[in-house]
């Protein structure tokens, strides 16, 4: 089971093909204040120079940790992977 501790960042970033084309995905989930943050990107890694016209960059936020969990693990999270970030994080 995933655990978090408030203001911390979990998740994880990943290259994966998708229908035959590579993507660089991130997801993340951060807890602030009882509230739970789900982070969503996602690129076609050939467009990564061009990402704002062809990203997709979704935040999200619920009153509940299960909401959150089943929210993002529906855009693809492997809960297994999260891990908490070092340097730069997205939430």
């Amino acid at each position: 089971m995933l655990n978090l501790t408030n203001l911390q960042t979990k998740g994880y970033d990943e290259l994966i093909e998708n229908d035959g084309e590579v993507v660089y995905q991130v997801f993340a989930i951060k807890k602030s204040n009882g509230i739970y943050i789900t982070y969503y990107y996602t690129v076609p890694k050939n467009k990564l120079d061009q990402a704002e016209d062809y990203e997709i960059e979704e935040f999200n936020e619920f009153n509940e940790f299960e909401l959150a969990i089943k929210h993002i693990q529906s855009k693809g999270a492997n809960l297994s992977r999260f891990n908490v970030f070092k340097g730069n994080k997205p939430l």
